[in-house]
């Protein structure tokens, strides 16, 4: 029985030793290959082939007085405002254009729609301003999308806010909301 006991023992130490070997070199290898290849395989932002939109900047006219005749106030896609009548832009808050982040895969065609116009609203009373003009950085309001991952193609919009006289739109904070249509075609 003595004989048996040793040569049990004498085949447990390689196997031990094998196995000892084993999990300190060969399972770190195979687990770092099988979660290295699993983490390549998947990008964490897929391209899209639906049309997303994200709004990344509000349309603001800035701050300006009305004056006795009231104006305009443009601000142009590219962020210039100008004033026409009376109205006087404040330098300090010159305004800037709405901006989409519009997320696609490169190569297609998108169309972008406007509405003739939104309506702005004096916060706490019944006076308005209407915006009307909309304007694009896409010549033609259309572009192809070029942007490589994270496949984002900016748009920015601009847009002309009729200003009545003083009486008529007394200053104050005005809102209001308007919609973009993008169609992916």
């Amino acid at each position: 029985m003595a004989f048996g006991k040793e040569f049990v023992t004498y085949l447990k130490q390689p196997m031990l030793l094998f196995l000892t070997r084993f999990c300190r070199i060969i399972l770190p290898v195979i687990c770092f290959l099988f979660f290295y290849r699993h983490s390549c395989a998947q990008s964490p932002f897929p391209p899209p082939n639906k049309l997303n939109v994200y709004s990344a900047q509000e349309l603001s006219f800035g701050s300006f007085y009305g004056g006795s005749s009231g104006g305009t106030v443009v601000v142009s896609p590219d962020g210039n405002r100008t004033t026409t009548g009376s109205i006087t832009g404040v330098a300090l808050s010159p305004g800037t254009p709405a901006i989409f982040d519009v997320r696609l895969i490169p190569g297609r065609i998108v169309h972008i729609s406007f509405p003739s116009s939104a309506m702005l609203y004096k916060v706490g009373s019944g006076e308005n301003m209407m915006i009307t003009e909309f304007t694009t950085d896409k010549s033609g309001n259309y572009f192809v999308t070029t942007s490589a991952h994270p496949f984002i193609n900016p748009v920015k919009i601009g847009a002309t806010l009729n200003v009545g006289s003083v009486s008529s739109n007394p200053s104050g904070d005005y809102v209001g909301s308007f919609s973009v249509v993008f169609i992916q075609e």
